[in-house]
């Protein structure tokens, strides 16, 4: 039987979002696989707390496990039948610690081979942040320069990479 998620994250039903989401971070930086490489425990304790984060998390499937507990995820219509993948996972960590482990795809070897580039992808802004800022969270405002397309200037699509900006032989 699964592990209820509530004592994944060490918190109450009670909890509120933001209770869930500094639970989260703790376990998630604890465990984190660039932390503890060749650690397999500390690696499934990661997965476990990215899984109970993904349903506590969401205020949705929150209300679906506090109703029906993990069968609510069962077979196909939940999140629970297929599992998540580390993709997924580290996605999500992504999306709440942003680039501060390295960020992008893959982690330093982890989360799989499946790379996903989106707009504005290839940008990369340091950032400094101390301990306390990275599990209790922070927002900071931060200056973007960009260039902008001068009238009469015209772009085309490299056909060798389509617009990708990498090519694979």
């Amino acid at each position: 039987m699964k592990e209820d998620f509530y004592e994944i994250l060490g918190v109450s039903k009670s909890a509120s979002e933001s209770e869930i989401k500094k639970a989260y971070r703790k376990k998630a930086i604890k465990y984190h696989p660039d932390k503890n490489p060749g650690d397999s425990q500390a690696e499934e304790n990661f997965k476990k707390a990215a899984e109970a984060y993904e349903v506590l998390g969401n205020k949705d499937k929150r209300t679906k496990y506090d109703q029906f507990g993990h069968s609510a995820f069962d077979g196909t219509g939940g999140f629970g039948g297929a599992g998540m993948n580390m993709d997924d996972i580290f996605s999500q960590f992504v999306d709440i610690f942003g680039s501060a482990f390295g960020g992008g795809s893959g982690f330093g070897g982890f989360g799989g081979g499946g790379s996903r580039v989106s707009k504005g992808s290839n940008l990369r802004i340091r950032v400094q942040l101390e301990l306390s800022e990275v599990v209790l969270g922070v927002e900071k405002k931060i200056k973007v320069k960009r260039k902008i397309k001068a009238d009469g200037v015209t772009y085309k699509t490299c056909s060798t990479c389509n617009g990708t900006g990498q090519v694979t032989e």
